[in-house]
């Protein structure tokens, strides 16, 4: 409850500074930029502090609504034996009395309503490992190893130990829930914290995360710019002499947003295919923090420590006028080009997270949506110049736009780095 007071102080906090005080992104003075970075860390990490332990919060108020137990059994082999000829899965947990994350586990994770539940369809395990070394040799002439503790394993319905879903460390009954959806399907390596996110809440929403992550991009001050480009090659009211009519100027939004569906998910399928096989190195140490750093130098860009640019030579080239259809998606997926300065952060962060998970279709899906809500404002413009007229104006909006980009990506940092920070710390 501490945690989530704190949290919740520093947000309010952070929020009523950012308002008091208006940031101005342009102001290069030293005190200004840090002025307006400690304002916008201050919510980052009010939000982060919030959210975790608000979750752990929920976790223990759930907890008080029930009274089942896992029925535990302590016969190993036979139990094994039983899972084998019913055809069923199999859970073991090794702890003991010295071990604090396994107590934690047996007293947070394991009296949870939703995991007693979850893992009726299981046969239960456990086994006190207090006297280590004589536990071990035990699970040992058994075929079992275990490295430390604590210690908790999947066996498959043909009696097979299924390694990816191996537990080695106190988790909470959400994530733990995660890994049990996970049990029953043969892995060779452990989920990434990204793909048990995606597994626990569902790609829909991943989906629908980026594509709104993607119109926030399309209202940053270096995309808006290229509003009038889609007005004179897309919208305008003639073409090649004649008046356009609604289906042309259907088709020719359309082309002009599927050049940028191309391009960005082009970018995704890239991504996807060159991280294969990185997805067990993310949860490494070094690569949680690299990640962290990465994340957090991509949202000093959006508070204005640096620029992402592309040279002018190229931006003036792609922003040259060609007829046609192929031609106005050669635009399109040049105005993802030249909307790099915005849209770079995001995008950097969204393809750190497909080259983690490897996975083609994840890539897939995830960039074509943020393609899509970058495109919806291009498409609604192409499709009717009315639409122009009532856009909002540039101004001071849009850089709480930017802000709130860099306030997303400083979360999510700070959650890579207490991954890393954690496990470093544990060894």
């Amino acid at each position: 409850m501490g945690d989530f007071l704190v949290g919740l102080a520093l947000t309010v906090g952070g929020v009523f500074c950012l308002v008091h005080w208006p940031l101005d992104l342009y102001d290069t003075a030293l005190k200004v930029r840090a002025w307006n970075t400690l304002r916008v860390l201050m919510l980052a990490v009010g939000i982060s502090l919030a959210w975790s332990s608000g979750a752990e919060l929920l976790d223990s108020l759930g907890r008080q609504g029930g009274e089942a137990s896992i029925p535990w059994r302590g016969d190993v082999e036979a139990a094994l034996e039983d899972a084998r000829s019913h055809n069923m899965p199999a859970i073991l947990d090794a702890g003991a009395e010295w071990c604090a994350a396994c107590k934690e586990l047996e007293h947070r994770t394991f009296t949870d309503p939703r995991v007693v539940e979850a893992l009726r369809r299981f046969v239960c395990i456990h086994v006190d490992m207090t006297d280590f070394d004589t536990a071990q040799a035990h699970l040992k002439a058994l075929g079992i190893e275990v490295p430390s503790l604590p210690w908790v394993a999947f066996f498959l319905p043909d009696g097979r130990l299924n390694p990816g879903v191996t537990l080695t460390d106190f988790e909470p009954p959400d994530a733990f829930l995660t890994r049990v959806e996970l049990a029953t399907t043969w892995r060779d390596r452990a989920p990434t914290p990204v793909e048990a996110w995606i597994s626990h809440y569902g790609l829909l929403l991943a989906m629908l995360l980026v594509f709104v992550a993607g119109i926030g991009v399309s209202l940053t001050p270096c995309v808006y710019p290229l509003i009038p480009i889609t007005v004179s090659v897309v919208g305008g009211s003639r073409l090649d002499g004649q008046t356009q009519t609604g289906v042309q100027r259907l088709w020719r939004s359309l082309a002009f947003v599927f050049g940028l569906f191309v391009t960005y998910t082009t970018l995704g399928v890239l991504s996807a295919v060159l991280g294969k096989g990185f997805g067990s190195l993310i949860q490494h140490p070094a690569v949680s923090l690299g990640f962290a750093a990465l994340l957090a130098a991509l949202a000093a860009s959006y508070l204005g420590f640096f620029r992402l640019d592309l040279p002018a030579g190229l931006k003036t080239r792609l922003g040259r006028r060609r007829g046609g259809v192929l031609g106005l998606a050669l635009i399109g997926a040049g105005t993802g080009l030249l909307a790099a300065p915005c849209a770079g952060p995001v995008v950097v962060g969204i393809l750190t997270i497909i080259s983690a998970t490897g996975d083609i279709l994840t890539g897939t899906l995830l960039m074509a949506s943020f393609a899509a809500g970058l495109g919806l404002l291009f498409f609604g413009i192409g499709l009717s110049t009315a639409f122009l007229s009532r856009l909002p104006r540039g101004g001071a909006w849009m850089t709480w736009v930017e802000v709130a980009f860099a306030v997303m990506l400083l979360v999510v940092a700070i959650h890579y780095g207490r991954l890393g920070a954690t496990a470093l710390w544990r060894g």
